[in-house]
C-alpha cells in the first residue's frame, strides 16, 4: 500500500509540473515554431502561485537571453522585474514593467558590460491606486505587446532638439477604446515643443491595441505612456 501511495504522489507531481510549465521554440522574430533545429531561442514559462507566468528565454546555444514575469498566459502583458542579456552573458538592460509599461529606472550596458545612461520612466502607480483602477475600470488592462519595438523603430528625435541638447521623458495620457484604437492623446508631462510634437506623432501612428476588459467584454481605458529622448 505504501508503494502505491508513493507512486500516486510522484505521478501527481509530474502531472502538475507538466500542467504548470511549458516550453516553446521561437524563431528570430520570437514567433513560436515547431522545429527545434530551426529555432533561435527556447522559452520556458511556469505558472506561479500568484497566477502569473515566470518566463525564461535562452538563445539556441543555451545562453540566457531574458527572464521576467507576465500577467497573462498569452505572454502579452509584462508585469514585474525583467533582465535581458547579450549572448556573451553580459547584461543588456534591467528594470521593471507594470501592466505592460516600463516604469522607474532602467539600467543599460553595452555588449562589453560597460554602463550606458539609464532611462527613467514614470513610476508605477501605488498599489492602492492600482486596486482602484482595476475595480472601477477593468479586470484586464489594455496591452500592445510590441510597444517597445514600435517606439524604438518609429520614434524620431527632432534635429533641433539634438542640436540644443534637449533630453527628457515626455508623458502622454490617452484612451484605448473598446475597438483598440488610440483616442484623445494629451501631453501630461512636457519637455519642449519639439519633443512633445515628436511624441504625439509617434502616438498618433500607433496600430491597434488589445482593449482592456471588464467581465470579459472590451471597454475604453486610460493608458499612460512615457517616451524618453536621450
Amino acid at each position: 500500500m505504501r508503494i502505491a501511495i508513493i507512486t500516486l504522489c510522484i505521478g501527481l507531481l509530474f502531472s502538475t509540473e507538466a500542467w504548470s510549465q511549458k516550453k516553446d521554440y521561437l524563431n528570430s522574430e520570437f514567433q513560436v515554431i515547431e522545429a527545434e533545429d530551426m529555432s533561435a531561442y527556447t522559452r520556458t514559462r511556469t505558472k506561479n502561485a500568484e497566477g502569473l507566468y515566470d518566463v525564461v528565454i535562452n538563445f539556441s546555444g543555451g545562453q540566457l537571453f531574458m527572464n521576467g514575469r507576465y500577467q497573462d498566459e498569452h505572454l502579452e502583458i509584462r508585469h514585474g522585474h525583467f533582465v535581458f542579456y547579450n549572448q556573451n552573458g553580459n547584461k543588456q538592460t534591467e528594470g521593471d514593467y507594470h501592466n505592460g509599461m516600463k516604469v522607474g529606472v532602467w539600467k543599460r550596458w553595452d555588449s562589453e558590460g560597460a554602463p550606458l545612461p539609464s532611462r527613467t520612466y514614470a513610476p508605477a502607480p501605488a498599489e492602492k491606486d492600482m486596486n482602484q483602477v482595476v475595480s472601477n475600470k477593468s479586470t484586464v488592462a489594455a496591452s500592445f505587446s510590441e510597444l517597445d519595438s514600435y517606439i524604438e523603430k518609429n520614434l524620431k528625435y527632432p534635429e533641433k532638439a539634438i542640436m540644443n541638447g534637449t533630453k527628457g521623458t515626455v508623458v502622454v495620457t490617452l484612451t484605448i477604446n473598446a475597438d483598440g484604437d488610440v483616442k484623445n492623446p494629451k501631453i501630461t508631462q512636457s519637455i519642449s515643443p519639439e519633443l512633445d510634437a515628436a511624441a504625439m506623432q509617434l502616438i498618433m501612428g500607433m496600430p491597434k491595441w488589445t482593449a482592456a476588459q471588464r467581465n470579459s467584454s472590451p471597454i475604453d481605458s486610460e493608458v499612460i505612456i512615457p517616451i524618453t529622448f536621450e
